[in-house]
């Protein structure tokens, strides 16, 4: 008896359970619906999405359209006087990633391989303007990278062009 008793109570607390949460739902979905009406409402003012999509597709290249053309260690290049009376010296390798469904991609790349000397020298000029401490710091370095970036495109006058990248960066 004392079985049946616990079984027809537990039931009973079950079904009362599941009025309340048919009840918690009626009273949460009208305001759902209208915090969501609210939020539509906002992001349609301020055009995010359109905004979003604009802004991530701007200036973005899928990664298996881009090309590495790696120019092999250039000579040392001596760094700016930091005052210190020492001599200081950058060896490094750069690589220039080069998009390859740019319009003038095919130009660029036969253009890149016949003016390594050109790539050299930029570099050098760039990067012979800063001192030591200047050149162990990663943001100096990004910096660098943004430079070289802007000249390579305006003295090869493409977007082809898409980073820069240094490898074996050791300043001494």
């Amino acid at each position: 008896m004392k079985k049946n008793l616990i079984t027809v109570l537990i039931l009973a607390i079950s079904i009362i359970n599941l009025v309340f949460n048919i009840i918690l739902f009626f009273v949460f979905m009208p305001s759902v619906a209208k915090t969501n009406k609210l939020i539509g409402d906002i992001s349609e003012v301020l055009d995010l999405e359109l905004a979003s999509q604009s802004a991530a597709s701007a200036g973005q290249v899928d990664v298996n359209n881009l090309v590495e053309f790696t120019l092999e260690q250039g000579s040392p290049i001596n760094l700016a006087s930091d005052g210190s009376n020492e001599l200081h010296a950058l060896k490094y390798g750069i690589t220039i990633k080069l998009d390859k469904t740019a319009k003038d991609y095919e130009q660029i790349n036969t253009t890149l391989s016949a003016s390594t000397s050109s790539v050299y020298d930029m570099t050098r000029d760039v990067v012979g303007q800063y001192t030591y401490k200047q050149v162990i710091d990663v943001n100096v370095q990004r910096e660098i990278k943004e430079k070289l970036l802007a000249e390579f495109k305006e003295y090869f006058n493409t977007e082809c062009i898409y980073s820069v990248e240094f490898y074996d960066w050791v300043a001494q």
